[in-house]
């Protein structure tokens, strides 16, 4: 099984698969080595397209003085562009506001509206708790109603991360307010970021009420409580999520399950993909398998997934052979196809570019 440790140094490996591999892993483990947003400038300043780095996935890294100097240089040199100009800029307003405060200029002279967020995170930083937890109350209650795109989901998301922070927001009133409000409003605004806020706590005892949210049709709350799930990332929860699958019909929670899985860096996790794969008889399903298998780094992935490619799997739901090219490039195994796969891969890609292209 990988190790973040393991995956870090393929951050700046000179093919896009493999370091955007390891971004999405470090990202959705919320395993943050300290010096992993180095490393991301540093694949992004060596990429000849910067658009390829998945930045998008790196919002929540954390920065350093040097770090936020760097963007703020790739950014007043007009190196990165478009989207990825974009994405840069939510690393860089996602820094601790102390480490916003002294290049709040520097910002304003990029782009006016990253200095009026910048500066409120900052003005939100030196309020006393009881302001700080009066805001989070109103932006909560402001957002209730409102449809999903006019929700300011970077604001609520800094306010969880620094009322807990503070301490503020502790495990004991933060669960027993979720849970009444879970029973009365489920899928209001403020119930979600609670459901947030207990999974960074990593409180235990709000895994009965995860385990229920995942199954939501509010797609929010779901989101939020595999993320919570993951959070926690205990052999309970991986036993919890095996009977679960065993119970369970609906398709798409069975995909989301496995994902889940996927994302826990256990042994009884890759145990507990092992053992499904072996019972699975849907085809998107054992794909899944597949692809998790390959992705948390397990010994059995090379045997299962060459077999599925030689036979046969949904490669409309997920190309295995990226999977297991990128799991061999981390573990160092060699097979005599991998050559051959990247440069199919590259050509597909090609095609479809020339497609979108006209």
């Amino acid at each position: 099984m990988f190790t973040p440790e393991q995956v870090k140094p393929f951050i700046t490996h000179a093919d896009p698969l493999v370091s955007n591999a390891a971004i999405r892993f470090l990202a959705e483990t919320y395993k943050y080595p300290q010096d992993i947003s180095a490393l991301v400038l540093e694949k992004l300043v060596a990429a000849p397209r910067k658009e390829d780095v998945y930045l998008h996935r790196a919002a929540a890294f954390p920065q350093t003085k040097i770090t936020v100097q760097a963007m703020l240089h790739l950014l007043k040199a007009g190196l990165v562009t478009g989207n990825a100009r974009t994405f840069l800029s939510r690393m860089l307003l996602g820094s601790d506001p102390d480490l916003l405060k002294p290049v709040l200029e520097q910002i304003e002279s990029l782009d006016e509206d990253w200095h009026e967020e910048a500066a409120e995170r900052v003005r939100v930083s030196g309020l006393a708790d009881e302001w700080a937890r009066k805001l989070f109350n109103e932006e909560t209650a402001k957002s209730s109603g409102l449809d999903y795109g006019d929700i300011d989901y970077d604001k609520l998301d800094f306010l969880v991360g620094e009322l807990i922070e503070r301490e503020v927001l502790k495990p004991r009133e933060t669960i027993d307010e979720l849970q009444e409000l879970y029973t009365k409003e489920p899928n209001s605004v403020r119930a979600v970021y609670l459901v947030q806020a207990a999974g960074r706590l990593k409180i235990s005892y709000a895994l009965p009420l995860f385990y229920d949210a995942l199954k939501s049709d509010n797609d929010l709350l779901a989101e939020q409580a595999a993320d919570a799930l993951v959070r926690v990332g205990s052999d309970e929860v991986v036993e919890k999520l095996v009977q679960m699958y065993g119970e369970e019909k609906d398709g798409f929670l069975l995909l989301s399950m496995i994902d889940i899985l996927s994302r826990i860096l256990l042994p009884a996790s890759e145990e507990a993909l092992i053992a499904l794969l072996e019972k699975e008889e849907n085809f998107t399903r054992i794909t899944k398998l597949a692809d998790a298998l390959c992705r948390i780094g397990s010994e059995q992935a090379p045997q299962v997934t060459k077999e599925l490619i030689e036979v046969g799997y949904d490669k409309d739901y997920v190309d295995l052979r990226e999977s297991l090219y990128v799991h061999c490039v981390m573990t160092g195994r060699v097979l005599p196809e991998l050559d051959q796969w990247r440069r199919e891969i590259a050509a597909e890609d090609e095609e479809r570019a020339k497609k979108l292209r006209g």
